[in-house]
């Protein structure tokens, strides 16, 4: 693409926000990738291909020397900016591939959406009253986790007088203080490791604690123990369901500390919402989510090593506002918000 500049990069914006994408995608020698509700679609021609030098000399543009000098070292960077013409966030990952740099830039709106407009399910009001335990939201890549985490944390400072501390990779949604104080930290730039951050926000009078991914053990260790001193802990993780969120905490630990970590999780766990978004009949995507509430019989289980009977729980547990993904997805289909054929895709793919 010839002379892709700056006005070029504003015109392809204006493109993808019109066209609500989610993700706009650069590789050298390839026309740009949007992906749209769900689904990637290219942006032109073959013949607008972007060369290795646009990109990389996009890249550059938006980063801080620092930032450059960790691009050359690390050959991978993440970070946000704002495109304030557009009412946009964009969080930014360029990386290295054969060939030169690709990019992958999301498009994070400016406003943070209400809960209630989200889909989510009704557990999540009561949570709102929470004032310790661990809260996880998990789902794939792309599965909305950070908008319901911001949404909820939106919501409880519009009602509640409390500090929020959030441990982000990189700051996407930026929050208004309401009736709270939200102090925003960003990993690399105001903290080194996630474990670290966690502990040293235990010194800093919060609330509530929001962290980005619980991503090793360290960071696993620090939250469950900062939700045990009577922190409220939110967290995301990248897994389809409850049972896969316990397997992956624990496989983050060698076997002898897996029932301590067992233990601790079942302690204070509150509850656990998997989450996925589904192309909509009429256009955009709707929300669907696997709700865990954490009961007795569910502790138990978690404390015993079982994760593998949770399914059970929660398809009995409908009276304490559980629900399996499947069963979620069955009241989107009855509702007509998704068609048939996409509630038969995910069944083949459970």
């Amino acid at each position: 693409m010839e002379g892709f500049d700056e006005q070029a990069w504003h015109g392809l914006l204006s493109r993808a926000a019109s066209a609500n994408a989610s993700d706009i995608h650069f590789a050298p020698d390839a026309p740009p990738f949007f992906r749209v509700n769900g689904t990637l679609t290219q942006f032109a021609e073959a013949e607008n291909a972007l060369t290795e030098r646009e990109i990389s000399s996009l890249l550059s543009s938006w980063m801080t020397a620092e930032q450059r000098e960790r691009f050359r070292t690390l050959r991978e960077i993440d970070f946000a900016r704002e495109e304030t013409d557009f009412r946009l966030r964009l969080r930014v990952h360029g990386f290295a591939v054969r060939g030169g740099t690709a990019l992958s830039v999301r498009l994070v709106p400016e406003r943070i959406p209400a809960l209630d407009s989200l889909g989510v399910p009704p557990v999540f009001r009561r949570l709102l009253s929470l004032h310790s335990g661990l809260v996880l939201v998990s789902g794939k890549t792309g599965a909305g986790k950070t908008t319901t985490l911001a949404a909820f944390l939106s919501e409880i400072s519009r009602q509640r007088a409390v500090h929020i501390i959030t441990l982000e990779d990189p700051i996407e949604y930026v929050y208004e203080s309401g009736k709270s104080l939200i102090s925003q930290r960003e990993i690399g730039t105001h903290f080194a490791s996630f474990g670290g951050a966690i502990r040293s926000a235990l010194r800093e009078d919060p609330d509530i604690l929001l962290v980005g991914e619980l991503r090793d053990a360290e960071a696993v260790q620090a939250a469950l123990s900062a939700a045990e001193t009577g922190q409220l802990v939110l967290a995301s993780l990248h897994t389809r369901s409850a049972a896969e969120a316990v397997h992956r905490i624990e496989s983050f630990f060698p076997a002898a500390q897996q029932q301590e970590i067992r233990a601790q999780l079942a302690a204070v766990l509150e509850a656990m919402i998997s989450q996925e978004l589904f192309a909509a009949i009429g256009g955009g995507r709707v929300l669907a989510s696997e709700v865990l509430v954490a009961t007795d019989a569910v502790r138990h289980l978690i404390r015993a090593g079982k994760s593998e009977q949770l399914a059970s729980c929660i398809m009995s547990g409908a009276s304490c506002g559980m629900q399996t993904m499947g069963q979620d997805i069955e009241r989107l289909r009855a509702a007509k918000k998704i068609d048939a054929e996409t509630a038969r895709r995910f069944e083949k793919t459970r």
